[in-house]
C-alpha cells in the first residue's frame, strides 16, 4: 500500500519517477524517505497495462479498461505503442491518426491522474525512464509525450541506471552496500537491454560502462511465439484462417499472454479459447508444456545473448569479472531466462528487487532527490554525497552523410556523456551557397541506409565561399539525457552560425499545445 499523503513534504507540486514500458507501467514516488510503487485504485495492481481504447462516443479508456476491452473493440486499441516511438508516420486508430508520442502522452495522462490520487498532491514533474539503447529520436519522442501530458519533464533516465539506484538502496537497508561490478539484464515487454555498470556506493555513483541492446525484442516476442503455435493448431484443425478475424485474434493473444505467464509458476498449462471459430462450434483446446513453449522461443532467448557477446566483445572485462548480475522486467521471471543469464554469468541472477518495479522506484529516488524539496541522496542512498553521479554512455554512434552515402561518425558508441566532439572539415558544395544541410545518422553502420536517420542540421546565413573549402566548424553535443544538440561556427569569419537539428520529431511548445488539443479526453474511471 502507498503511504499516506502527509507522508509527503508538501509544495507547489511533486516529482515522481515512471517506467513507461511497452506492456506494462509503473509510476513511484518517496515517502517517509522510501520509495513506494503506486498502486492504480481499480485493480490494486502496482503495473498499469500501456493500452489506450477510444471509444465510439469520443472519450479514451488506459489502462486496464482499456486491456479489459481490447478483445472487443480491437480496431480501436492501441497496444505496444513505446514501440513505435522515434517513428514520423502516424498510426490510424478509429478512423484518426495520431502521432505514437501522442498516443504515449494519453498513458501518461493516465498515470499522473492515478498518481495524484494516491498521493493526494498535484504531480507537475516526472523522471521518465527509457531503454539504455534508445536512439535521440525515441528519447526526443519520449520527451515530447511527456510534454504534451502536462510533464514537466525533469530528465531522461536510462532504465539500467534507475534499476542499479533501486538496488542500492536495498543493499544499503542490509547493511551490504559495497563497491561492485554489475551486470543489468533487461528483458521487458517490448525491449532489452544489456548494460555493465560500475557501482560505487561511498560517492553515490553509477557509472555505465558499455551498453547493448535491441529495442525491437521482448516478452511480447514470446507471447507471440504462442499465438502463432495457436494459429497453425487452428487452420490444422478447422482450415481456417483466424489471422482475418481481429476479434478472434485479440482474444488468441489474451489467452497466450496468459499461458506464457502461467508457465513462469507451472511445468505444463492447458490453453483455451472457447468457440473461436464460431460457424464451426470450434474450441481450441491444447496442453502446452513449459518444455515446449521453451523449444517455440529457443531462437529468441538465443537473441538475447547476442547482445551480451557484443558487449565484452568491446570491454575491457569478461563476464566472470561480474560481481553482481541483477535481473529487471517482467519478462525475466521466465525460468529458461533465470537459466540463461546464469550459465552465461557462472552465476544466480539477483531478483532481490521485484523486477516489474525496480525501474520505477531508481527513477522516484532519483525525482525525489532531483526535486526542490525532495531529499539529498545522503538521505537515501550509501554515500555521504548530497547528489548522484549518474555517467552514462552514447549507446548508438553518431555521425553525418557524406556525397557518396557513407557516414562518418563523429561520436562513438560508449563514450561517456554529457560529451562534445568538434569537426572543422565541412564546406560548401555548390557556388554562391549560403547554407549547408548536414544529416545527422546514429547507428553503427558504415553507410546511411544502415542507420537512423535523426534529422537535419541547417548551417544558415553563411558568406559565399569556394565549393570545397574546409571552413565551417560543427560541434556535436549529448546531453546528460542523451539527447543531441548541434551548434556550428564560419571559420572565415568567426561568426558562430545558428544551428537546428529539422526533424518531424522536434517540435515547438506551440506545435506540443496542438499535438494535445487534438487528443480525445480521458474517459473518467
Amino acid at each position: 500500500m502507498c503511504g499516506e499523503p502527509d507522508a509527503v513534504s508538501m509544495g507547489s507540486g511533486y516529482t515522481v519517477g515512471i517506467d513507461l514500458g511497452t506492456t506494462r507501467s509503473a509510476v513511484a514516488y518517496v515517502a517517509g524517505g522510501d520509495p513506494e510503487v503506486i498502486t492504480t485504485g481499480n485493480s490494486g495492481e502496482s503495473v498499469i497495462p500501456s493500452v489506450v481504447q477510444f471509444t465510439e462516443d469520443g472519450e479514451v479508456n488506459v489502462g486496464q479498461t482499456a486491456a479489459n476491452l481490447a478483445v472487443q473493440h480491437p480496431e480501436r486499441t492501441v497496444t505496444e505503442v513505446k514501440r513505435e516511438m522515434g517513428r514520423e508516420e502516424p498510426l490510424t486508430v478509429a478512423g484518426e491518426e495520431y502521432l505514437p508520442e501522442q498516443i504515449s502522452s494519453l498513458i501518461l495522462e493516465h498515470i499522473i491522474d492515478e498518481a495524484e490520487g494516491s498521493i493526494g498532491r498535484d504531480v507537475e514533474g516526472a523522471v521518465i525512464t527509457v531503454p539504455a539503447y534508445f536512439d535521440d529520436p525515441k528519447r526526443t519522442a519520449t520527451e515530447t509525450a511527456g510534454e504534451i501530458a502536462g510533464l514537466d519533464v525533469e530528465r531522461l533516465l536510462p532504465e539500467p541506471s534507475a534499476a542499479c539506484l533501486a538496488y542500492g538502496l536495498h543493499e544499503s537497508k542490509l547493511g551490504n552496500a559495497a563497491s561492485e561490478l554489475a551486470f543489468v539484464y533487461d528483458l521487458g515487454g517490448g525491449t532489452f537491454d544489456a548494460t555493465l555498470v560500475e557501482i560505487d556506493y561511498e560517492i553515490n555513483s553509477v557509472e555505465t560502462l558499455h551498453t547493448a541492446g535491441d529495442n525491437e525484442l521482448g516478452g511480447s516476442d514470446w507471447t507471440q511465439q504462442i499465438v502463432d503455435w495457436m494459429i497453425d493448431q487452428i487452420h490444422d484443425d478447422t482450415g481456417v484462417d483466424i489471422e482475418d478475424n481481429p476479434e478472434q485474434l485479440a482474444r488468441i493473444r489474451q489467452e497466450a499472454k496468459s499461458a506464457k505467464h502461467r508457465l513462469s509458476d507451472l511445468p505444463s498449462t492447458d490453453v483455451s479459447v472457447p468457440f473461436v471459430v464460431p460457424e464451426q462450434s470450434y474450441t481450441f483446446a491444447e496442453p502446452l508444456s513449459r518444455e515446449r513453449f521453451e523449444e517455440l522461443t529457443a531462437d529468441l532467448a538465443a537473441a538475447t545473448t547476442e547482445p551480451l557477446d557484443d558487449l565484452f566483445g568491446r570491454a575491457d572485462y569478461t563476464p566472470a569479472d561480474v560481481d553482481k548480475v541483477l535481473l529487471v522486467g517482467g519478462s525475466v521471471r521466465m525460468p529458461h531466462i533465470q537459466e540463461l543469464v546464469g550459465d552465461y554469468f557462472d552465476q544466480e541472477a539477483s531478483m532481490e528487487i521485484n523486477p516489474e518495479e525496480a525501474v520505477a522506484l531508481g527513477a522516484a529516488i532519483q525525482a525525489e532527490i532531483i526535486d526542490d524539496g525532495g531529499a539529498d541522496a545522503s538521505a537515501m542512498l550509501p554515500g555521504e554525497t548530497d547528489d548522484i553521479v549518474l555517467i552514462d554512455v552514447v549507446p548508438q554512434s553518431l555521425g553525418v552523410r557524406l556525397s557518396d552515402g557513407s557516414i562518418d561518425h563523429i561520436i562513438e558508441q560508449d563514450e561517456q556523456i554529457p560529451t562534445s566532439t568538434r569537426k572543422e572539415s565541412y564546406g560548401t558544395v555548390e557556388e554562391g551557397q549560403t547554407s549547408v544541410q548536414i544529416r545527422v545518422y546514429q547507428g553503427e553502420g558504415e553507410t546511411a541506409e544502415e542507420n537512423t536517420k535523426i534529422g537535419t542540421a541547417v548551417l544558415r546565413d553563411i558568406p559565399p565561399r569556394p565549393p570545397g573549402e574546409p571552413s565551417l566548424a560543427v560541434e556535436f553535443r549529448i546531453t546528460t539525457d542523451g539527447r543531441l544538440a548541434v551548434t556550428g561556427e564560419d571559420l572565415k569569419t568567426g561568426k558562430q552560425v545558428e544551428t537546428k537539428i529539422e526533424s518531424a520529431l522536434r517540435h515547438s511548445p506551440e506545435e506540443i499545445d496542438d499535438l494535445g488539443e487534438e487528443l480525445p479526453a480521458l474517459r473518467e474511471p
